[in-house]
């Protein structure tokens, strides 16, 4: 039975027993009256004592009865920040996300893929009014006996001390770019994500890590963490996506600094940067040929400037991003010797895109063409005596549209153009789906 009927039933049959006692009260009783009037006084402050009960409970009751608005708050997604918009209890929420590729048109289309790319729930706890628990438990590939896997995402707890300044724990988002911390997908554009926002900074990265956050007025935000840092046996001539660690047995002889600022001058209109800093080597050894050598220092620096604007029925976005990466030669050295696929480290990536999109039908739901054009180079400076790979100096084009029935479901159907300056690269056409809850 819902909550609210199951209420409505105790408090009926609370009040009509005892107006049944009342009725059975004496009536040729000389103090009747006052009887009467203290047994309806009594009742009224019991019935008040139930109604506040009752209140309570719904307040900590784990989905709430009706449906709230979601926005983004505190650097999360709109589905992930449910949790601070209640005032006490078990918030639940989450996203799905699938796709199917029809790769290399015209040519070869055995790589067609179709996969559930991602089903994630969110799940958190609001204590009271000022720590709140938050989490994300994502389930990734439709299946662990394939390429599957379950991962948490993100598992952070807050004190929430005042806007201007509050405290975080946990594993953390990095604050990076456009989509690392908004990453569900009725809120980007494409069936995948940008390849800047994947290889140059390593969408989706979470860490262990701890800081501060907070917002200044009504235009000025900010996040500043502790967080451990990359792996840098995962880097290889594609980018550092493969040094994240998140917080599975992570190795934390190494850690980082990153913070974010972003400044809201305009109505609809935010810029932004962030800048993330520290070593990656670990303190390592890496086998060489049946002998174990040590890793170098590695340090890696990254930073990206971002600008968002939205006016009436138009979203633009743009984005540049480098990273650098210290003693790139001596690694590149080291992984060559170790026999590692792709050894070449550059000591610089970098990229960028812009993407224009615009709602035609903004009264009757979301129709957006839209149009990303970017480039990304995750072998700009390569030391000397090492070749470049250039599969991965690449322009991408991906013109296409997405329709949102309504605000929370989203269908994408794009067309990806990647121009690589090795001529490898193929073309294809991507249909998506996703949701949040």
């Amino acid at each position: 039975m819902p909550l609210r009927r199951f209420v409505r039933a105790s408090l009926a049959a609370f009040a009509l027993s005892s107006l049944a006692r009342l009725a059975s009260a004496d009536p040729q009783a000389a103090d009747a009256d006052v009887a009467r009037d203290d047994q309806i006084a009594d009742l009224k402050r019991q019935l008040a004592t139930v109604v506040e009960e009752v209140e309570k409970l719904r307040a900590q009751v784990a989905a709430p009865e009706e449906p709230r608005e979601l926005k983004s708050q505190n650097g999360f997604g709109p589905a992930a920040a449910k949790v601070y918009s209640i005032a006490r209890g078990i918030s639940i929420g989450g996203y799905v996300e699938g796709h199917y590729a029809f790769r290399n048109l015209g040519d070869n289309s055995s790589d067609n893929e179709v996969n559930l790319d991602r089903e994630v729930l969110y799940l958190g706890y609001k204590f009271n009014d000022w720590i709140a628990w938050n989490s994300e438990i994502e389930f990734e590939n439709a299946s662990t006996e394939a390429n599957g896997a379950v991962t948490v995402e993100f598992s952070a707890l807050d004190f929430l001390i005042r806007p201007e300044f509050n405290a975080r724990v946990g594993v953390l988002l990095l604050p990076m770019g456009i989509l690392n911390e908004l990453h569900e997908p009725p809120f980007y554009y494409s069936t995948f994500k940008p390849q800047v926002e994947t290889s140059i900074i390593p969408t989706t990265w979470s860490d262990y890590g701890a800081g501060f956050f907070g917002r200044i007025g009504e235009t000025l935000s900010y996040r500043v963490y502790v967080v451990g840092g990359l792996d840098a046996q995962g880097f290889d001539s594609s980018g550092i996506r493969e040094g994240r660690q998140g917080a599975s047995e992570a190795l934390a002889n190494d850690l980082a600094f990153v913070g974010r600022l972003e400044w809201e001058p305009l109505a609809g209109l935010v810029v932004g940067g962030s800048y993330y800093n520290g070593n990656s080597g670990q303190g390592q050894r890496i086998d060489v040929a049946g002998t174990e050598s040590s890793m170098p220092k590695v340090p890696i620096s990254i930073f990206e400037l971002h600008s968002i604007y939205r006016w009436q029925g138009l979203t633009a976005h743009a984005l540049y991003a480098e990273s650098h990466i210290g003693n790139a030669g001596e690694l590149s050295t080291l992984f060559s010797d170790a026999g590692h696929e792709q050894p070449v480290i550059s000591r610089r990536l970098l990229g960028g895109y812009v993407e224009v999109a615009y709602d035609v039908l903004p009264l009757l739901s979301a129709l957006e063409p839209f149009f990303r054009w970017e480039y990304c180079d995750t072998q700009n400076a390569v030391t000397a005596g090492f070749a470049a790979d250039r599969r991965f100096k690449q322009r991408i084009y991906v013109p296409g549209i997405q329709f949102k029935p309504i605000p929370n479901v989203v269908l994408k159907l794009d067309y990806r153009n990647v121009d690589d300056f090795a001529g490898k690269a193929g073309d294809q056409v991507d249909f998506g789906f996703g949701l949040v809850f």
